[in-house]
């Protein structure tokens, strides 16, 4: 009854965002660029083993388990890293490209050259070729890349938009190189988007530029700045709470939400650990501190908790939800799950996005209630990499409590997720019927 009633709430909603140009055309380029996703998150399962070097030096169960994995790691780690930086490394890079596709085809413009005019505005303004000197005066050219990835993605959605604005107006009041109809459609087209990509590079390019000129950072970092501006807050537990929330949210909204939160938090952790670490090498008891709550420990399956999402995918009747289940469940187990916040998806999805920004509350405040009654135990290890359910709780702190904790919590998530879960299964099955009953009409003519 409630799931029903609250479906016929979300539906208007949801239909005006499924039927938004632009964020529908933001859906289609993630969900395009999912691939990359997948890989990257496989390669970086590899190249970071549940270990950690001072693990493998004192030796213990631990280093016997994993330390074929680890050395392997550590000796290849150029080679296994690899697919990660050529995929996810770079996803801001396609994803400009494949919005202003999904957004230009929608208009019926070129489709192609809209992506590419896109990709290189995004280019020029988040990665210049510059000129950099090191230490010891050697100086070489490259380019800054911390942008490329997934962090840059809000950056890459709001240029592609932009730029595909600024081409439809140029083709509306005809700022375009007409070529005789004579002319090669290929020879044509590139031609057409000659002007386009120069009223592109003055508008954003130069925007990028004054910039630069007055307040000395490009657009990208300022736009950035801006977004971590209201983040300051104290080290407290509603505070932590607040950028756990925002960190949703902002993922919710395109914005890789843990990449920006991260640099406000690590300075209270890397204090946290110190502290424990001196207090455990003193003989005395770890102390709990609330940025504690943005650890592994908050995060079953990832930002968002969605290894309760994942798991009640892979039975669901929808069959892309099913498909999004099969590719999501081992990542998630790592606590990686851009493959489900892209493909299911998640960004922009009413329904989802609900348990999403809920769920690392509930989990939280689970976790508040676990250290008072002497389940969890404060961490003193800091692990800044990809560990399996509960492997990262309980090599940080080496008490099993945080291990079970991890997994207490997956069938919380589930129920979390459970009846947003149905109601967007009930949309997509709907859509899938209506597609399938299309396309054996289209057979059945055919075949007359």
């Amino acid at each position: 009854m409630f799931a029903e009633k609250f479906q016929k709430a979300l539906m208007p909603l949801g239909e005006f965002l499924a039927k938004q140009r632009h964020l529908s055309a933001v859906s289609r380029g993630l969900m395009a660029a999912l691939p990359l996703s997948i890989i990257g998150a496989f390669s970086q399962i590899i190249a970071n083993p549940p270990i950690t070097q001072d693990v493998m030096n004192k030796g213990g169960w631990a280093a016997t388990i994993f330390g074929g994995w680890f050395n392997f790691a550590q000796s290849n780690r150029e080679i296994v890293t690899a697919p990660f930086n050529m995929t996810m490394g770079l996803f801001s890079v396609v994803v400009s490209f494949t919005i202003a596709y999904q957004l230009a085809k929608s208009y019926d413009m070129s489709a192609l050259s809209s992506g590419i005019i896109s990709m290189v505005m995004f280019l020029m303004v988040t990665a210049p070729i510059k000129n950099y000197t090191l230490e010891g005066g050697e100086s070489f050219t490259g380019i800054n890349s911390s942008l490329l990835g997934a962090s840059g993605m809000f950056v890459a959605i709001l240029i592609a938009l932009s730029s595909v604005g600024l081409t439809r107006l140029c083709q509306r009041y005809n700022l375009t190189i007409n070529l005789p109809k004579s002319v090669p459609p290929v020879l044509a087209e590139s031609f057409n988007a000659m002007v386009p990509l120069l009223i592109n590079v003055l508008v954003i390019y130069g925007f990028n530029v004054l910039c630069l000129s007055f307040v000395k950072v490009g657009a990208p970092e300022l736009f950035i700045s801006l977004l971590m501006a209201p983040l300051n807050v104290a080290n407290s537990i509603p505070g932590i709470l607040f950028l756990i929330t925002l960190a949703a949210l902002l993922w919710v909204l395109g914005i890789h939400g843990t990449m920006i939160i991260f640099p406000v938090v690590v300075p209270f952790m890397l204090e946290f650990v110190a502290k424990n670490s001196e207090l455990i090498a003193s003989g005395q008891s770890p102390e709990f501190s609330p940025v504690m709550l943005f650890s592994s420990l908050a995060m079953v399956g990832g930002t968002g908790n969605t290894l309760g999402l994942v798991l009640l995918s892979l039975r669901s009747k929808s069959e892309q939800i099913k498909a999004m289940g099969k590719i999501g469940i081992a990542p998630a187990f790592f606590g990686i799950n851009e493959p489900v916040i892209f493909g299911m998806p998640i960004m922009f999805n009413p329904i989802l996005a609900i348990p999403f920004v809920l769920s690392p509350i509930v989990i939280s405040l689970f976790m508040l209630l676990g250290f008072k009654i002497g389940l969890l135990s404060p961490l003193f290890i800091l692990l800044m990499t990809a560990m399996p359910l509960g492997v990262g709780g309980l090599i940080s702190s080496m008490h099993l409590g945080n291990f079970i904790f991890e997994w207490l919590m997956v069938p919380v998530t589930v129920v979390l997720y459970y009846p947003f879960f149905k109601i967007y299964e009930k949309q997509l099955m709907k859509k899938e019927e209506l597609q399938r009953l299309e396309e054996e009409k289209n057979s059945q003519l055919i075949s007359k």
